[in-house]
């Protein structure tokens, strides 16, 4: 009886070690399934994405599209100078001023023999005169002047249109920037992680060795300055990825602390980069601040022109409908028609505006040979920055492989009692700098890519980079 009582014990305890074990891998999926879900909540985000973003919430963009709106009306308004303007006018006047009645009664047709009394022409009594005319102006030729408009305008809008293309260029240069910013981060902290997870390695093995008396503890003490430093790296670098991160979502125009996945890496690439000569020819074919200023001299020279013709005739046709009576109705309609010329015979201040608006044409072709060589110099500078950048690369690729090499070898030394732990530790440290060069390296050469295509006017799109 005890026998089978003590069975049904043991049977009971497999029991309740069953619900236990399915309770607690319940709990573990559920875990993990809540953990998927608010990883499956943080948004994903690539360089093309971000771009799209950025250029839906920058103010900038915004600001450019509005002026372009604006220069577009302003061409709309400058097409309108040669159309007639015509002008409604009301009018309710009563007077006794002799030569208002007089003048009234015959816009009225109300005039007769008894008017012309010496009396009633000196002091008539008051009199009302409701007048409704209608007024129109043609302009036949006007001196060039709606022509002159019209150019002005229009290049003013080339030129907002340009501006708004220069700002989505550097708009893009920034997010390459802030976004290889990010993930360069992002894989530093990975470096600095096996570096952490290296150097407590190390300290247990400095550990174990003193233990058994096979080192002194002077190896254990260099083992945990290295992981010190490794640690503050670690922190340091989880910081510059908090900031990095802060960053880019500030250029996107979001909150600096959301949350984002980046889909990207900073793989090797090769960036076919034209020779410096034709670099700065497609930069002056290309470069929107460039093409702006020859519109500053084109509208310099418009400007001048227009006034210089101020001093040719000016031709209107005009036409005038009224309608005159004492109490709104019952009275006299007359028009009026012609054509007007206006000649300037003498203008004192024409000259000085001629020669203001020569000067400023002055001003806006220097201004653009100035503009001329910063381009050349930024060209130089681009391109010089994307040389050094990729042979940076070469360099460190080599860098790590001797490192790797070095720390094996001494390695290998240090297993046979040839060399210190301190040279150990000194070898790691050279991979950790070499594997932190590279990506700092392979970053400078993104950037420096994104550069030469700023500086020449092509940075339309970022395909080149994903």
């Amino acid at each position: 009886m005890r026998h089978f009582m003590f069975a049904d014990i043991k049977i009971g305890n497999r029991k309740s070690l069953t619900i236990r074990l399915l309770v607690s891998l319940f709990l573990v999926l559920s875990s993990v399934s809540v953990i998927r879900a608010q990883s499956a909540l943080i948004p994903e985000l690539d360089l093309e994405d971000a771009v799209k973003e950025a250029f839906g919430n920058n103010p900038q963009i915004k600001v450019s599209e509005s002026k372009t709106r604006i220069a577009e009306a302003q061409i709309k308004e400058a097409r309108t100078g040669k159309q007639p303007s015509v002008l409604v006018t009301q009018s309710a006047i009563r007077s006794n001023n002799p030569v208002f009645v007089f003048g009234s009664l015959l816009e009225q047709g109300r005039f007769g023999a008894s008017n012309f009394a010496v009396d009633s022409l000196n002091h008539p009594s008051g009199l009302f005169n409701f007048r409704s005319s209608i007024e129109a102006t043609i302009p036949i030729l006007d001196q060039n002047q709606t022509r002159s408009r019209i150019t002005r305008s229009e290049i003013n809008k080339k030129r907002t249109e340009l501006n708004q293309e220069s700002v989505r260029q550097q708009l893009r240069f920034d997010v390459i920037r802030s976004f290889y910013g990010a993930i360069v981060s992002k894989e530093m902290l990975q470096v600095n992680r096996e570096a952490v997870r290296s150097a407590r390695a190390n300290r247990k093995k400095a550990k174990d060795m003193v233990e058994l008396g096979m080192t002194t503890n002077a190896d254990f003490l260099a083992a945990e300055v290295e992981l010190s430093n490794a640690d503050q790296l670690q922190l340091e670098s989880e910081s510059n990825l908090i900031t990095s991160m802060a960053a880019l979502n500030v250029t996107l125009g979001d909150e600096p602390d959301l949350e984002r996945v980046l889909t990207g890496s900073l793989p090797e690439k090769f960036f076919p980069i034209e020779s410096q000569e034709d670099l700065i020819r497609i930069a002056f074919e290309n470069r929107p601040d460039y093409q702006i200023a020859e519109l500053n001299v084109e509208s310099a020279a418009s400007q001048l022109k227009s006034i210089k013709d101020q001093k040719l005739p000016r031709v209107d046709a005009f036409g005038n409908f009224g309608y005159s009576s004492p109490y709104a109705i019952d009275g006299s309609s007359d028009y009026t028609v012609g054509v007007k010329l206006t000649f300037t015979l003498y203008d004192a201040g024409r000259n000085a505006r001629i020669e203001q608006s020569s000067e400023g044409e002055t001003v806006a072709r220097l201004e653009k040979e100035q503009l001329g060589n910063q381009i050349r110099l930024e060209v130089i500078r681009a391109l010089q920055n994307h040389k050094t950048a990729g042979s940076g690369i070469k360099v460190y690729i080599q860098t790590i492989a001797h490192a790797e090499e070095a720390l094996r070898i001494v390695q290998d030394r240090y297993t046979h009692g040839l060399t210190t732990f301190n040279e150990v530790i000194n070898r790691e440290s050279a991979l950790v700098r070499a594997r932190q060069g590279l990506l700092a390296a392979r970053f400078r050469h993104y950037l420096s890519y994104a550069s030469v295509l700023l500086a020449t006017g092509r940075l339309t799109g970022v395909g080149a980079f994903e």
